[in-house]
């Protein structure tokens, strides 16, 4: 294994990082080591690489702080360092590796590019906030906007109401505001005036302002094969803190996101899985301050647009994913009906050409002609199993965990506390177009204490399934999904809802006394132990 101290010879370590990387990858080392202690990275002298990140704005070149490519049987070893990026990146960009490791790396950003703020008092109907963190802003015409030293400039968005005092928890008041009416105003030091916002915060409430747009990520997988990640702890992130696309298999072990006296870790979610395949697998993490969820697993739907007697061509509608290469030869795909996304043919792709960005054409190995125009289209080939052991997600915006996978899928002795619902299934073809629909799922031996106490947002239900826009009352989107031996303690929300779900068991789980019960809409078979509850079936 290599030390990095024998490459840092200049001041720039991005620089210094590369030229080790390279070192490594033409002489075949097993692994690269960092001494721990802090090092800055600055994007000037970083490698780059053209790529294109799910759910984020990053499609083109970007910086990259440490770029892993074609490499194999490798170790990036950070020693308990903590590496500090100055201005926007990838901290970490793995494309095309088999068996790398990823350990004792904890990553931050000087910039985060996000303004918390507390309520100080109202004039009239407007209020008065004044900013607490470093961020970079400035107001033009009432417009709010967000920059960092290197160029970017970015509209507001939203604004959240999250925490009072310094108190980690979100509180019951927790809501946000998309508002495009809203106006602010510059008073002296850091106060603003706020005008014409839904919002009504009370004086001593503390709150996230953001953009939408999410420049960079901390750790990125593509195409890449056996990654294990340990002892990763993430501080705050330009996007997500982890994302791995068209790869097979990735372990998470012992990962760590937690803000640093801040009201925030990564800007959306810990973890995101999108089109993979193998297994993927999280254990013994700590999640929080999230402004998302801690996982996310899906596919991408594609739309026929187009139809021959030979094959397809789909169009890919999510608003995220541009330039991810969803096909291959050989897959399977299913097509259906965009409003029920039950499958009604499936066929083997005999080739796949990638057009562009957006657009595929399949040459399908039997007559496609009469595929309906308009009909969405999901690789079932990519369908991981998803294993989420022995884990703490608390104290996030949004919810906890989103399972779509066909693959077999265990949720199993994690602890949540989430201000929305802590586990949802939830998959479209008209909007985000992430698939899709579970089929061996077993959720046991949680404990989900007072999740979904924010009272106005992310969910009604502790377990939420939502419904298709589409039921026939026949077929079903999830085949099985088992809940058994959890704990669920408060009585925010409903503990169940349940959708269009073939076979769904609840059984021997510790509920509060005079829960709500449980809702079941267009589902086949259904176990339900609570005795005397008040679940109810549509």
């Amino acid at each position: 294994m290599v030390n990095y101290e024998s490459f840092n010879l200049t001041e720039d370590h991005c620089y210094n990082i590369r030229r080790a990387l390279m070192y490594c990858r033409e002489n075949q080392e097993d692994g690269l080591i960092f001494p721990k202690r802090e090092y800055h990275l600055y994007p000037e002298k970083a490698s780059m690489c053209a790529v294109s990140v799910s759910n984020h704005d990053i499609c083109g070149y970007n910086s990259i702080a440490f770029l892993l490519e074609n490499m194999r049987d490798f170790t990036l070893d950070g020693g308990g360092s903590t590496f500090i990026s100055h201005g926007v990146m990838l901290s970490v960009a793995l494309m095309d590796c088999f068996n790398i490791r990823l350990r004792n790396l904890e990553f931050t950003v000087e910039e985060p590019m996000r303004m918390e703020a507390e309520v100080i008092g109202y004039s009239g109907k407007d209020w008065i906030l004044e900013v607490t963190n470093d961020v970079g802003y400035y107001i033009r015409d009432g417009m709010l906007r967000f920059t960092d030293a290197y160029g970017h400039d970015d509209p507001y968005h939203y604004t959240m109401i999250a925490r009072r005092g310094q108190g980690m928890d979100y509180i019951p008041e927790t809501k946000e505001s998309f508002d495009k009416n809203v106006r602010f105003f510059r008073m002296e030091g850091k106060k603003i005036l706020v005008q014409n916002s839904q919002l009504r915060p009370e004086e001593g409430m503390r709150l996230i302002l953001a953009p939408q747009i999410r420049h960079g990520c901390t750790v990125f997988l593509e195409n890449c094969t056996n990654t294990l990640i340990e002892d990763l702890v993430i501080c705050h992130s330009y996007g997500m803190g982890v994302v791995a696309q068209l790869c097979d298999t990735v372990n998470i072990r012992r990962m760590k996101v937690s803000p640093d006296r801040a009201m925030f870790s990564t800007n959306c979610d810990a973890t995101h899985f999108v089109s993979c395949t193998g297994k993927v697998e999280i254990s013994d993490s700590c999640f929080e301050s999230m402004l998302d969820d801690a996982m996310n697993v899906h596919g991408i739907f594609t739309r026929v647009e187009q139809v021959d007697e030979k094959g397809i061509l789909v169009h890919d509608m999510h608003p995220g994913s541009k330039g991810l290469s969803l096909y291959s030869t050989g897959d399977r795909i299913a097509v259906m009906n965009p409003g029920r996304l039950i499958p009604e043919s499936i066929y083997i792709v005999e080739k796949a050409e990638q057009i562009n960005m957006e657009y595929f054409y399949l040459t399908l190995r039997e007559r496609a002609d009469h595929i309906p125009v308009m009909y969405t289209v999901e690789n079932i080939s990519r369908q991981p199993e998803v294993i989420f052991c022995n884990n703490v997600v608390k104290s996030n915006r949004a919810r906890g965990i989103l399972l779509a996978s066909k693959g077999r899928t265990l949720v199993r002795n994690n602890a949540f506390h989430t201000p929305g619902c802590a586990v949802l299934f939830e998959s479209d073809g008209e909007m985000w177009y992430e698939s899709g629909g579970t089929r061996d799922v077993l959720i046991e031996n949680n404990l989900f204490d007072h999740c979904g106490y924010a009272r106005e947002a992310w969910g009604e239900a502790v377990i939420e399934i939502k419904p298709r826009k589409e039921a026939d009352g026949i077929h079903y989107y999830h085949k099985q999904i088992r809940i058994r031996k959890n704990r669920f303690t408060g009585k925010e929300r409903i503990i169940l809802s349940a959708a269009d779900t073939q076979e769904i068991e609840f059984s021997g789980n510790e509920v509060p006394e005079n829960d709500k019960g449980n809702r079941y809409y267009n589902c086949g078979h259904v176990l339900d132990d609570l005795s005397g509850s008040g679940q109810t079936y549509e």
